[in-house]
């Protein structure tokens, strides 16, 4: 089946790789982003790009288009992970997308009772945004914060949807996260087939 062919702009200061189905490419673009991380993580060019790579599969696997970190908030250090992939139903979705829109968020809200889920309008069309927060108990008594802004848009061609998600480990980011989210979904288009 062929993909829809999408273009977004991503944010400012992102580091980070697009996963397609291409291998020799897609290993082009860990050792690159390898390349651009890797010091910062204290690991090797070579030992980074050989985890990147290992999860490539994986992130194939579930839809991952876009994969990667850009700095967000006022706090230095703040990053944020964006995660972009797309979804296909078995087969086309049954009436308006503004009806499955309605009926997506409903399911979300109730599978994350603390989220704040909305319909909200894209360029694109019709789509659900949801932002949320949590803790997350680590060994060692060790809490990570965590605020997450998704995105879940229907596509045009009725059998696929777009998965929006930034995530940061800063409840002070927040604004900032689903500020750059939003923009990031505002900026969602078809792009031209090669």
């Amino acid at each position: 089946m062929e993909l829809m062919p999408l273009q977004i702009d991503l944010p400012p200061g992102f580091s980070g790789m697009p996963v397609g189905t291409d291998d020799m490419m897609n290993r082009g673009h860990a050792w690159t982003m390898a390349g651009n991380l890797a010091g910062g993580a204290g690991k090797s060019v070579e030992e980074f790009g050989s985890y990147l790579m290992a999860l490539v599969p994986t992130m194939q696997a579930n839809g991952i288009r876009v994969f990667g970190k850009f700095a967000v908030g006022r706090r230095r250090g703040d990053v944020a992970t964006l995660t972009l992939g797309v979804v296909q139903w078995p087969d086309p979705a049954p009436g308006s997308r503004d009806a499955l829109v309605a009926a997506m968020a409903e399911e979300y809200r109730g599978r994350h009772k603390g989220a704040v889920v909305q319909p909200v309008r894209l360029p694109i069309g019709p789509a659900v945004l949801a932002i949320s927060g949590g803790e997350f108990h680590l060994p060692e008594r060790d809490v990570r914060t965590q605020i997450k802004a998704e995105y879940q848009i229907p596509l045009p061609d009725g059998r696929s949807v777009v998965i929006l998600s930034v995530v940061a480990e800063s409840d002070d980011a927040w604004p900032a996260v689903a500020e750059a989210t939003a923009k990031v979904a505002w900026s969602l288009r078809a792009g031209e087939t090669p």
